[in-house]
């Protein structure tokens, strides 16, 4: 099952292309080789990030051994000089490389959810993300959230909003998708400064 993915995830970065982990997802899924690999969307979601996530540090380690330098961020997948190496067995290698987290419970994967837009928070939190209380009322009943806000409720409404509008579903288009991450995160600014 793998090689071909490898093997296609190889031949599409050899040309000098940059992929987003969704964008290189959609790509992997266009030619059929990461279809549908659970009924569950959260956990099918989950499936197939392990799958290409696992490829490509299975990749990485692979072609260190010919000086190629494989670059692997969410946001920027490349192949590089081999001038530069990769740092390995990182923590993220590390569980992507087991198989064994394959297999893991929804509450797992609202677990790492959670833990990754924290993350993500923290290095983004700007002056412009400051809410006018218009601007609350606005995202409220666009979100279909009702007042007092909550932590757990923009939580749990994010998440479904994700699964829908997630750039993986297929549409290849992510501005829906980035403007959600938008918002939530200055849902959850406005929620840590009140």
């Amino acid at each position: 099952m793998l090689r071909p993915l490898l093997d296609e995830i190889f031949s599409v970065l050899s040309n000098g292309a940059h992929f987003k982990v969704h964008t290189l997802a959609a790509h992997l899924q266009t030619v059929e080789l990461l279809e549908q690999l659970d009924d569950d969307p959260s956990q099918d979601l989950f499936k197939r990030n392990f799958v290409l996530m696992n490829s490509l540090y299975t990749l990485q380690s692979e072609l260190i051994e010919d000086d190629i330098y494989l670059h692997i961020d969410s946001m920027d997948i490349y192949l590089a000089n081999k001038g530069q190496a990769p740092e390995l067995n990182t923590p993220l290698s590390t569980y992507y490389l087991d198989w064994q987290n394959y297999q893991i419970d929804n509450e797992e994967i609202t677990a790492l959810l959670d833990s990754f837009w924290q993350r993500y928070a923290q290095s983004f939190h700007h002056p412009q993300n400051i809410l006018s209380k218009a601007n609350l009322d606005e995202l409220c009943l666009h979100w279909q959230l009702t007042k007092p806000l909550e932590e757990k409720t923009i939580r749990r409404r994010w998440r479904q909003l994700a699964i829908q509008y997630h750039p993986d579903k297929g549409n290849n288009d992510d501005t829906r998708f980035k403007q959600l991450q938008n918002e939530y995160q200055k849902l959850l600014g406005h929620i840590k400064s009140v």
